[in-house]
């Protein structure tokens, strides 16, 4: 949050944009690496196989060729066309992102070791206090795009690479090693791609078509309800390491009841936060009053949550042929109504069709469980 109002309040909108544009690109070309090892990392060391960090570490690098390929492919062609800023910045972001993605492996495999609280501490703390401090100096010292990306990816590396050697000293002894885990990684990786450019292109769209300060304005939009969703993130690590060597029928109606409670808390959450939204941003992001009404129509996603049970479900039980379904028809319908309500709406557009994507990737992922359980709720 302190970020947040740093930003709002010493780096300009366009600049911003920029910033955060070099980020979404980045972001992108992790979708052509083995971005499922972590799913495979979890399951893996939930049932016992403690090899599987630094596995999964040097899998990481190994099919990362693809991200350095890309970074300076893209890189190479800004620096032609002479936006140095750009080139630059996705050859600082592409060039780390590989160490960063295989030192980040500590966070499934603590979540795998049912270690919540120490992940928790890395996570929540650690990899997030180092970041935003570098940004809120730079934001008030030199705030540039490039200085921002910068000090972005290299204070997340450093950070995130404290947490995995922290992490990696305390594995003692014959570690035993996971013969599926990879191949089950490749899989992850395989469905995610289309996911991982789906995640991206809102940005990448908003910048092409609506300019750096729309894209600005979009991201503080959006900002406080992905937080709000940010606790989630936890909570499936939990529940998929919980659901890996559960029997399916405990776990049936275990989901049941979590998605009640989560149905509660969304419509207490969701209401409570359009309510103060428009006192939240006149305090902390003055600059950015124009972007209330986009936050309160982005609230209502978070309904989606009520079905993330499910989706833990579908990993924890390795459903592959569920999980391609869902990621591939989850991609294209959101890749297509993005670049429908961009095109034609700009950045209302955008903010309505993200909506509609989580609902929609809610109902269709739950419709998946029931077909894999074969439960009629």
């Amino acid at each position: 949050l302190t970020l947040s109002v740093a930003m709002a309040r010493y780096v300009p909108k366009d600049i911003y944009g920029q910033y955060k544009y070099v980020l979404a690109i980045v972001s992108t070309l992790i979708a052509f690496s083995l971005s499922g090892i972590g799913t495979a990392v979890l399951q893996s060391v939930a049932r016992g196989f403690d090899g599987a960090l630094a596995d999964g570490f040097k899998a990481n690098l190994r099919w990362s060729f693809v991200i350095f390929i890309g970074t300076f492919a893209l890189g190479g062609y800004y620096l032609i066309a002479g936006n140095f800023i750009l080139g630059l910045g996705i050859l600082i972001g592409g060039t780390v992102t590989p160490f960063l993605a295989g030192y980040n492996l500590y966070s499934p495999f603590l979540s795998g070791k049912k270690e919540f609280a120490i992940q928790a501490w890395y996570s929540e703390f650690v990899t997030n206090i180092v970041p935003a401090v570098a940004l809120i100096v730079v934001a008030l010292v030199a705030p540039q795009p490039l200085m921002l990306v910068a000090a972005y990816f290299i204070a997340n590396l450093a950070a995130t690479a404290y947490a995995y050697w922290r992490t990696a000293r305390k594995l003692r002894g014959v570690l035993q090693h996971d013969p599926e885990m990879l191949h089950y990684g490749k899989h992850l990786s395989l469905i995610g791609i289309l996911g991982g450019i789906a995640g991206s292109i809102d940005q990448l769209l908003l910048f092409h078509f609506a300019g750096a300060t729309d894209l600005a304005i979009y991201n503080f939009a959006t900002g406080i309800p992905d937080q709000i969703k940010g606790p989630l993130k936890s909570l499936d690590a939990m529940t998929q390491a919980r659901f890996a060597n559960r029997e399916e029928t405990d776990i049936h109606s275990s989901i049941r009841n979590k998605m009640f409670w989560l149905f509660l808390t969304s419509v207490i959450v969701i209401t409570g936060y359009i309510l103060i939204a428009p006192y939240l941003y006149l305090f902390l992001f003055p600059a950015y009053a124009v972007a209330i009404p986009y936050s309160q129509i982005y609230a209502i996603s978070l309904f989606a949550m009520i079905a993330s049970p499910a989706v833990s479900y579908l990993s924890a039980k390795k459903k592959v042929k569920e999980l391609y379904v869902s990621t591939v028809v989850g991609s294209i319908f959101q890749i297509g109504a993005m670049v429908l309500g961009v095109v034609c709406w700009g950045l209302l557009g955008l903010v309505v069709a993200r909506v509609v994507i989580r609902l929609f990737g809610s109902a269709f992922n739950y419709s998946m469980y029931r077909a894999s359980a074969g439960t009629d709720f």
